[in-house]
């Protein structure tokens, strides 16, 4: 997305690719139709229920021929996801609908623009954040403001801005706007090395106080109707060898409620990668961090990963990992609560030629909590096809 990382990177660091599909041609553009199919087991136990679902749906996306001085994608996709019950569990069904647009202009010049916007419907029964029904609608627009002197510059600047909002149609308690405002400064110096500076601000407002929703809940025990969040984060990234890069990141986040609380924490990232070609590589990276979740709640995190990627012989695409994470919430209700969760993910595709791919997807969650009815032990398998003209 348009605001969310840096100024591209410098850094020699292999990542295994999806081989692209041909696309039809048409003037300046090719378009890309194609379908998906997947179906899905989902285990988890003190939650009472197993489940799965079935997803069918098709998109199409766009992007310019020639992207030499400019760039537009575009993308429209319909997916309808069912789910099926065992035992106590429900069986609903529900649409969601995507379309999105994104451009790059002027790539060569000093100044350029990349703007972007983006709208999501969901009808979903099964929500994980919730653990209720709903039916969310999902905006996003965005502007990125970028001063590139051109290749090789030691500097480079970026301002961003982007208006998102999250609608619910039977919950407005947790519909919010937010609005963010970033900006990146980036030195270039020595082969292969980077620092840059990142400054975050957000405005995020919820639409209806919950005692709009719930008048039995106390003056004094309401959610916040507004937060405004801001981290500052230094980064450093480079090459130590060859094949080995690394990434450092040191910053502060400050988050500031309308009730008077106030919370802020030094945070912190590591990667460290190894690639044995320039399609495979292992990695390690750790995490130390705190986010907004509703009503202002939030949770800090400690997490460290350990990952393997690779794309063997341009048709079989791998990606493992593991990681522990040390979560501590804080909320009106989990006042103390402590998570540990355990994960473990494995995604194997196969590609029969570009566009056409047959997935398996494996994840384990094992999480224990100082809340009983918060510990789980959560297993999902999916199995997918997607074709891609």
């Amino acid at each position: 997305m348009l605001l969310l990382g840096l100024i591209g990177n410098s850094t020699a660091e292999a990542k295994s690719k999806e081989p692209e599909s041909d696309g039809l041609q048409a003037g300046g553009f090719v378009m890309h139709p194609g379908a998906d199919v997947a179906i899905a087991y989902d285990g988890r136990d003190k939650i009472g229920y197993d489940d799965g679902f079935a997803d069918i749906g098709v998109h199409f996306n766009t992007h310019l021929a020639d992207e030499t001085t400019k760039s537009w994608t575009n993308q429209l996709s319909f997916k309808w996801r069912q789910f099926w019950g065992i035992g106590d569990a429900k069986a609903d069904g529900g649409p969601e609908v995507s379309v999105s647009t994104n451009a790059d202009l002027f790539k060569l010049n000093m100044f350029r623009v990349a703007p972007s916007a983006s709208y999501t419907y969901y009808s979903d029964p099964e929500d994980d954040e919730l653990r209720r029904d709903f039916e969310r609608h999902m905006v996003k627009a965005g502007v990125g403001l970028y001063i590139q002197p051109g290749a090789g510059a030691i500097f480079s600047q970026r301002i961003g801005y982007q208006f998102s909002g999250r609608f619910y149609t039977e919950h407005s308690d947790v519909s919010h706007l937010v609005h963010r405002v970033d900006s990146v400064t980036r030195w270039n110096f020595l082969p292969q090395t980077s620092m840059s500076l990142l400054v975050d601000f957000r405005a995020i407002t919820y639409l209806e106080d919950i005692r709009n929703v719930s008048p039995s809940i106390d003056e004094e025990d309401t959610h916040n109707s507004s937060s405004f969040p801001i981290r500052v984060k230094y980064s450093l990234q480079g090459l130590m060898l060859a094949r080995m890069s690394y990434v450092l990141g040191l910053g502060y986040a400050y988050e500031n409620y309308d009730n008077g609380l106030k919370e802020h924490m030094f945070i912190m990232n590591a990667r460290l990668r190894y690639d044995f070609s320039s399609n495979a590589g292992i990695y390690l990276e750790y995490k130390k961090d705190f986010d907004n979740v509703i009503y202002g709640d939030f949770y800090k995190l400690h997490r460290v990963t350990f990952g393997f990627d690779g794309l063997w012989f341009d048709h079989l695409q791998t990606d493992f990992k593991v990681g522990y994470g040390n979560f501590n919430f804080r909320s009106e209700t989990d006042a103390a609560r402590r998570d540990n969760m355990i994960t473990a993910e494995a995604k194997i595709f196969y590609h029969f030629f570009p566009g056409m791919k047959l997935g398996l997807e494996y994840t384990l969650r094992y999480n224990t909590s100082d809340i009983d009815f918060a510990g789980y032990v959560k297993n999902m398998a999916i199995l997918s096809f997607a074709y891609e003209y």
